[in-house]
């Protein structure tokens, strides 16, 4: 079933655990609805979002109802987001190639501590060339990074003499439904240890506030725990565990 067939009903579902459903809730804008296929059954809901490569593999609901709904996705390879009860629960549907152990952490403090943003421009469309520049091909550079997240996000970056040295953005800015996901945060190696990812993020956090959204959520490894403090500090807190990976969909298992 599609989302445009009942689009009140996806979201009726999602908004039951509005901060692990965020990015699917943010799929319903219409902008986004070209990249999704949404198969729905009473309780769960389960997307494939093509907008990345490979595509991405969202299920929440009923296990049950989420196995069966699983079957009706082409086989291939997907990234996929699935709480780890589900993700057992598809154990054999999956030949899993990578896997972390994440945390989605959601903001609930209701001020930033002192100095977030400090140093911090507004980053845009004209900015790419100087961000792709940061990551350069870095082993750790962020893994979803789309040039049309810098037209309808919020990114911040901290200048050097030779470019950006920190940067910090969105992955979503869902406005229809109040909410976004902190994502592509990241600096450069020779900077690390000085703060910057806790001012960059701030930045990105305030100017959501600023603009009205309420729900602000964000991902991060579990062994990351450098990052986890830096969140934490900023007034985030773990809401679930999750598991992230890479899988061939319909492929003999491990």
């Amino acid at each position: 079933m599609s989302c445009e067939a009942e689009p009140d009903k996806v979201r009726e579902i999602l908004e039951t655990d509005r901060g692990w459903c965020a990015y699917a809730l943010a799929d319903l804008e219409p902008g986004e609805r070209a990249h999704c296929t949404w198969l729905v059954e009473s309780q769960s809901v389960l997307l494939v979002y093509r907008g990345l490569e490979p595509p991405v593999l969202f299920a929440y609901g009923a296990e049950e109802e989420c196995e069966r709904l699983v079957s009706h996705v082409p086989p291939g390879r997907y990234v996929y987001t699935l709480l780890p009860a589900l993700r057992r629960r598809l154990e054999r549907q999956l030949k899993i190639l990578h896997e972390v152990d994440m945390w989605r952490m959601v903001l609930t403090a209701p001020r930033l501590p002192a100095r977030v943003g400090e140093g911090c421009v507004r980053l845009g469309p004209a900015d790419q060339s100087a961000l792709e520049a940061l990551f350069d091909g870095h082993p750790d550079r962020p893994d979803a990074f789309h040039p049309r997240q810098l037209e309808t996000g919020v990114f911040m970056g901290i200048p050097g003499d030779s470019g950006l040295v920190a940067v910090a953005g969105t992955h979503i800015v869902a406005r229809t439904f109040g909410l976004a996901a902190v994502g592509n945060v990241f600096t450069a190696p020779a900077q690390r240890g000085r703060g910057l990812a806790g001012r960059t993020t701030g930045a990105v956090v305030a100017a959501l506030r600023q603009e009205g959204v309420g729900t602000i959520v964000l991902n991060v490894s579990q062994s990351n725990a450098p990052a986890v403090r830096c969140y934490h500090r900023l007034g985030f807190r773990n809401h679930c565990a999750y598991r992230e990976g890479i899988a061939d969909l319909g492929a003999a298992p491990n």
